[in-house]
Formats: C-alpha cells, structure tokens, sequence
C-alpha cells in the first residue's frame, strides 16, 4: 500500500481540480450539443464551428477554475495521489459517457 502524503503547490493542485471538471463539464456540453439543435446553431454561429466554440468554452473554464482554485486553500491541502485519482476518475467517467452516447445515439 502506498502510503504517499505528499502535497502540490497551490497552482498545481488549482489546475488539476479545474480539469477535473473542465473534462466533466466538456462531457456534458457534448451531450447537450447533440441533444439540443438550438444549442449547436448557436455554437455554430459563436465562432464558425460548434468545436471551436466548444474548445473556447473548454479554455476558458479551465483558466477561470484553475485560478479561482489555486486562490483556495482548501485545494492544496488534498495529497497528490488524491487528485490523481480524481483525474483518472473524470478522465474514465467522460470517455465512458461520449462512448455510450454516439454507441447509442
């Protein structure tokens, strides 16, 4: 058993918590997108294509949390391992919803 306890900087730990849920996030989008046809006209007209404007959406989400995040104290205090696994989680949880929604849509 690894018993690592070891903690990240206040920017790391930030980040890695704003993509965690900048790859949930992107996941949904996705789904709504394809469900909601006035949600990808509009996408479409952001910005030329619904991907760019879903990329944007992406960046700009991850930048914003991740700063917000690393001004938070609470975040760095979570160890390494922790937030490593939480990525992974959101990483496996994501790539296994958009595989179910176009498998089955």
């Amino acid at each position: 058993m690894n018993t690592d306890k070891s903690k990240l900087g206040s920017a790391s730990a930030g980040f890695a918590m704003a993509a965690c849920i900048t790859i949930l996030f992107s996941t949904a989008l996705a789904w709504a997108k394809d469900a909601c046809k006035p949600l990808n006209n509009f996408m479409n007209a952001v910005a030329w294509h619904n991907w760019i404007t879903h990329g944007l959406v992406d960046v700009i989400l991850f930048v914003g949390l991740g700063l917000i995040f690393s001004k938070a104290g609470w975040v760095e205090r979570m160890t390494s391992n922790r937030l490593i696994s939480l990525l992974v989680a959101a990483v496996v949880v994501a790539g296994a919803g958009l595989f179910v929604w176009y498998a089955l849509f």
